[in-house]
């Protein structure tokens, strides 16, 4: 079977047997396979830098045959969260599941922010990462942004969310045991705050949209 990796341990999680999880297009939840053997046809380096993705070839257990393996078109095959990846990671990088939910402080040893109290110094907490291949459709160009959720006032998160620029000018120290990030944003940026907007749709009803008379 042909598929198209998404992930950034193919040869990892394409090519290593062992179980795997696979998804009907419709289909909630998805369903135990064992990956037999895997091995790159469009491997991660010849795509670096384009907007190719790499692709591999794969044996599963349960597809004896081309017909068994064409009904599976459209198929999402999956990896377990809990599957650690860390040996596979180089210097300053991390697992974008390992960064939301951790807390983010002013750095005050490599930046010139006057010395304040703990709750001064606290900018908010990381709701999610937003990679540079969907804000730039210019492989290399983009970016990618840490999406903090500023507190409230009233204590706890507000609504208020601010991009920051994942790059070490900015991102001092990243520390996963002790859940805390500390950067050192330039004059203005955390002013640049935004809401996300929730669409909401009514069950049983279309939306305007792709509504006709």
């Amino acid at each position: 079977m042909k598929l198209t990796a998404t992930t950034d341990f193919g040869e990892h999680r394409l090519c290593e047997p062992g179980t795997r999880h696979i998804k009907p297009a419709n289909r909630r939840s998805p369903r135990e396979v064992e990956l037999v053997e895997g091995r790159p046809i469009r491997s991660e380096t010849a795509t670096t830098g384009t907007d190719t993705k790499p692709m591999y070839l794969i044996r599963l257990a349960s597809v004896e045959d081309r017909e068994e393996a064409l009904k599976m078109r459209g198929y999402v095959l999956y990896s377990l969260t809990e599957e650690k990846v860390d040996e596979y990671l180089e210097e300053d990088e991390y697992i974008v599941s390992d960064l939301v939910g951790l807390n983010v402080f002013l750095d005050e040893s490599c930046s010139d922010q006057s010395s304040g109290s703990f709750e001064d110094m606290f900018v908010g907490n990381i709701r999610g990462v937003v990679l540079g291949s969907e804000m730039c459709a210019v492989p290399g160009l983009g970016q990618d942004l840490l999406e903090i959720a500023l507190p409230s006032s009233h204590g706890g998160q507000s609504e208020n969310l601010v991009l920051v620029p994942f790059v070490p000018e900015i991102v001092c120290n990243v520390d996963l045991d002790g859940k805390m990030v500390m950067i050192t944003p330039p004059n203005g940026l955390l002013d640049l705050s935004y809401r996300r907007e929730e669409k909401v749709r009514i069950k049983g009803l279309l939306p305007a949209s792709i509504m006709k008379r």
